[in-house]
């Protein structure tokens, strides 16, 4: 699956590409309020705040983009299994007189999708909030987010053998990462766990593999708080058996990472 995304930011209407993902800024359609009239807009960490106001809300833009391509998910459209075409997410923010993001409100096609958004917004750090007469004050802000979602390159996922092969992309990733997890809760040793760990009545421990394109785990690793837990968690998914589908990426077989936490009682 292909897919693009437009941020559209305050203050600015130049131009940014960056591999596949497009983000562009541009001045029309932001926010309504009068920036002129503030004495020293919100500066955002990493941002000179000897720089004049102009200046300010161009580092604000550039270090935004930077927040927006590090944290935003952009294989939602595909993990959504949402439909071919454009999608907008309009978020609205203010920065407040403590310089926190708050009242963070998201509209948009996807509610999956808005609260990607929102998460996003949510990991903005802290700024020295925009000032007045020399007086902390509130500042509304306006990010529209654009991305685009294009199917043809028709992925599926990997097929548990319990699992239904006509499930959506999300859906098929799911039970089958489920059904792993299942198989897992009932293979492994509950015996070792107890004496590895006699004062616990839980563990948790990390498997990652790769589902080839046969259906077949390798590749297989774990981490655990105790090696000889991990060696039992790798000897488990090498007895799994075969998928009944692998993964499929422009209808020919392709091989899937995946990594899962489990947590297991005793």
């Amino acid at each position: 699956m292909k897919h693009f995304f437009l941020f559209y930011f305050l203050f600015s209407s130049t131009y940014f590409f960056a591999q596949e993902n497009t983000i562009t800024l541009n001045s029309e359609d932001l926010n309504k309020v009068d920036t002129n009239s503030i004495e020293k807009v919100p500066i955002f960490p990493g941002c000179d705040r000897n720089m004049g106001n102009q200046a300010l809300k161009e580092c604000m833009n550039e270090r935004m983009i930077n927040h927006v391509k590090k944290h935003f998910n952009y294989n939602i459209g595909e993990e959504l299994n949402l439909a071919n075409g454009e999608y907008r997410i309009s978020v609205f923010f203010k920065i407040n007189k403590n310089g926190d993001i708050s009242d963070i409100l998201t509209k948009g096609d996807s509610p999956e999708a808005n609260k990607e958004a929102e998460r996003v917004v949510e990991l903005l750090p802290k700024m020295e909030p925009g000032l007045i007469d020399g007086k902390p004050v509130r500042v509304p802000y306006y990010l529209p987010i654009k991305f685009g979602v294009d199917n043809s390159s028709n992925k599926s996922f990997p097929v548990y053998r319990s699992c239904d092969p006509t499930l959506s992309y999300k859906a098929q990733k799911e039970c089958t990462t489920q059904k792993i997890m299942d198989y897992i809760k009932v293979s492994i040793n509950y015996e070792l766990a107890d004496k590895l760990f006699p004062l616990d009545k839980t563990t948790q421990f990390l498997v990652s593999f790769t589902i080839n394109k046969k259906g077949k785990l390798e590749n297989i690793t774990a981490k655990a708080h105790k090696r000889e837990m991990a060696a039992e968690a790798i000897n488990v998914l090498k007895r799994m058996p075969k998928l009944k589908s692998p993964g499929y990426k422009n209808g020919k077989p392709t091989s899937v990472d995946m990594e899962i936490l489990m947590t297991i009682y005793f």
